[in-house]
């Protein structure tokens, strides 16, 4: 559960921000309606939980996804957590090489998100919603 309160986190901040939001639950969510919105977002973070030192597969496939959609996505991060190996960023990173955006710094963290790292999450929320503003799309 702590990537998932690292994206609530998030979602929580952009929105407040005044930034739109559309979240989706990887290992649930239809792959049609996931790349419909990656198509047509401006901003993409993905929340990638480690799973055997790298990032959960459904992340790992929507990386993919995006990467082989190419869509005119102007801003990437990844939101990730681990316990014991964090690979995670690495390789969602790696896998994202087609898109032409600019990568924000990721926020990871050891376990459930502590202080420090929701401080990490609203900065990255600041620097979206700042990105977004110059960019006309808030």
């Amino acid at each position: 559960g702590s990537t998932r309160a690292m994206v609530d986190a998030l979602v929580s901040a952009l929105v407040n921000r005044g930034v739109a939001v559309e979240r989706f639950e990887l290992t649930g969510s239809d792959l049609g309606n996931v790349a419909m919105s990656l198509v047509d977002s401006a901003t993409v973070v993905i929340g990638a939980p480690t799973v055997l030192g790298g990032a959960h597969p459904a992340a790992a496939h929507i990386a993919l996804l995006a990467n082989a959609l190419r869509p005119r996505t102007k801003l990437v991060s990844v939101l990730c957590s681990y316990s014991w190996g964090g690979r995670a960023v690495e390789q969602i990173s790696g896998l994202i090489g087609n898109l032409r955006a600019e990568v924000l710094e990721p926020v990871v963290c050891k376990g459930l998100p502590r202080s420090q790292d929701l401080q990490a999450i609203e900065r990255l929320a600041d620097q979206i919603a700042e990105k977004h503003r110059e960019l006309g799309l808030v």
